[in-house]
């Protein structure tokens, strides 16, 4: 099991019968409702006072009244009791209940009551004319300022969804790390709820205040130092996997996805009790980095300290950015099983800079496991054959695992051998994934679910492959060997194409072999593996369901 740290993650500022008052952190929900639910601050401070009080306590005791986006940290109250609960209710239904926030900012800072209209779609807010959307009020005053950046102050006099940042939004001055609302860059959302005032139901009014985050101060002076930027990302990137930290049944993850969790050129993975670092042309001190990522609590630390061109290193070379050992901490066995949604996946983290297993295809995997009950399975460019081996699991009818590197198809029979799906139906084949796929249409060899992971360039002696505009002969040939109603999954991580233009390969491929499709469906990565402001998603994945 990796490490999965405080069950609670709080400061809890007030607790007494009737309402308890706690400082809660950026990345942690309020609520969730996935998951299981126990990720959310509700119940994971509703087993934290069963555990403390002696008694059951009990979700539904711990009443949600209020709350704040999953990226904005501060105080939060909830009831305990049903005297405390209605009070707080009555209190927030007249809006009587005091609550100021401090949000950096770039642009010119608003001033005095923001009135807006605002409407929801989708999952956003946006200010609609007068009379068609609900009231919004705020009150803003400046705090400071340092040439373009600046904090101010909010005083909510409406409660809607996500309506400090639109109503600073709309009028120029998007919260820093708001990239939904268009926001400049920040190691976070900077957004911090400091001060709450409310009438106890039995002691009066109480007013408490939080300590802003000191990330807020060194923004607003342009001098993040490296302390101060680990103590923001850090914990938060805990909390954002917070879930997946108690999955058991998954144990491989991003845990620092680069800029999208605040260090930019830096992601760093879990693999069971072990992390990897991934180094990209980072400005870091490599060392502290380093240090700080072991005291998370994990075993032990791999680093990857990957170059623009990995393949042309030297044997000496790829040692040197990438250590056999750990560079903090106690060593993993040379290779072990981490859970991928419960299925078994050998790992060597030693072994250069791959480790036997993309995760970010972790989502495609599940799918493809979902889909294969009984089909014919074809895995192109198969690697280790995580493909394979979902596909298996998921009690496929046969699979052809199709790779230039005989090594990595001998890692993906023991991939199967290991999770006791191996046997005869299941063949492999190093070779040539283009000469392969002639010789199955030549001989009338068809599959009703193929899967194609290429990399972006490669060379072998009878081919050489680009991606782009290289997709739509592929398609073209994958289509060939598709069964009538068949499927194909497409996924590339070439930075240089968009969704639309994959999509556009697919459709010109599937007319070169005479195809129709039923439909194309996009996909992606899962959330771990999210990117910053990113209009186009690095992962690319296709599902094309023919005719």
């Amino acid at each position: 099991m990796h490490p999965a740290g405080d069950d609670l993650g709080v400061r809890i500022v007030f607790r007494d019968a009737h309402i308890v008052v706690v400082d809660k952190p950026a990345g942690m929900l309020t609520m969730d409702r996935e998951s299981g639910g126990q990720s959310g601050l509700d119940a994971r401070l509703a087993a934290h006072l069963e555990k403390v009080a002696g008694f059951p306590f009990g979700r539904e005791r711990v009443a949600v009244l209020q709350r704040l986006d999953q990226e904005t940290s501060g105080l939060l109250a909830f009831g305990l009791s049903e005297e405390g609960t209605r009070a707080l209710a009555a209190q927030v239904e007249a809006r009587t209940i005091e609550k100021d926030y401090v949000a950096g900012i770039v642009g010119r800072a608003p001033k005095g009551l923001l009135e807006d209209d605002l409407d929801e779609v989708d999952g956003r807010a946006k200010v609609v004319p007068k009379g068609r959307g609900k009231s919004a009020r705020c009150r803003v005053e400046l705090m400071q300022s340092r040439q373009d950046r600046s904090l101010v102050r909010v005083r909510l006099e409406t409660g809607r969804m996500h309506q400090i940042r639109i109503q600073l939004a709309s009028r120029g001055a998007p919260v820093a790390g708001d990239a939904l609302y268009g926001g400049v860059f920040a190691p976070r959302m900077l957004l911090h709820a400091q001060r709450l005032s409310f009438v106890h139901p039995t002691e009066g009014r109480n007013t408490f205040e939080s300590t802003l985050p000191p990330i807020f101060e060194a923004w607003l002076q342009g001098n993040v130092s490296e302390d101060v930027l680990l103590d923001a990302v850090l914990p938060l990137a805990m909390e954002r996997r917070h879930s997946l930290l108690h999955n058991a049944e998954t144990t491989a993850f991003r845990l620092v996805a680069e800029a999208a969790d605040g260090l930019p050129g830096v992601a760093v993975d879990v693999y069971g009790e072990h992390l990897v670092v991934h180094i990209h042309d980072a400005e870091v001190d490599e060392a502290h980095l380093l240090d700080r990522v072991h005291a998370l609590g994990f075993r032990g630390v791999y680093l990857k300290r990957r170059p623009k061109k990995a393949q042309d290193l030297s044997a000496q070379d790829m040692t040197l950015h990438a250590p056999p050992l750990p560079v903090r901490g106690e060593p993993a066995a040379d290779e072990f099983a981490v859970l991928e949604n419960g299925m078994p996946i050998l790992v060597r983290l030693g072994d250069g800079m791959s480790t036997g297993l993309f995760l970010d295809q972790r989502t495609h995997r599940a799918k493809v496991r979902e889909r294969a009950k009984g089909k014919r399975v074809l895995n192109l460019f198969s690697y280790t054959c995580g493909f394979t081996l979902a596909a298996a699991l998921g009690e496929a009818q046969s699979t052809l695992s199709v790779d230039a590197s005989k090594r990595a198809l001998d890692r993906g029979r023991a991939n199967l051998a290991h999770a006791k799906v191996d046997g005869p139906q299941h063949r492999f084949i190093a070779e040539d994934a283009f000469d392969v796929l002639r010789r199955l249409h030549k001989r009338g060899e068809i599959f009703d679910l193929v899967c194609v992971d290429p990399p972006t360039f490669s060379t072998t002696k009878s081919s050489r492959w680009s991606s782009g505009a290289g997709w739509r002969d592929l398609f073209a040939q994958v289509a060939r060997v598709v069964a009538p109603e068949g499927v194909i999954l497409a996924t590339s991580n070439d930075r240089r194409m968009h969704q639309g233009a994959f999509r556009d390969h697919a459709r010109a491929g599937l007319v070169l072999a005479s195809r129709e499709s039923k439909r194309l469906v996009d996909s992606g990565a899962p959330l771990d593996f999210r990117d910053a402001d990113a209009k186009e998603p690095l992962l690319k994945g296709l599902f094309v369901e023919l005719r």
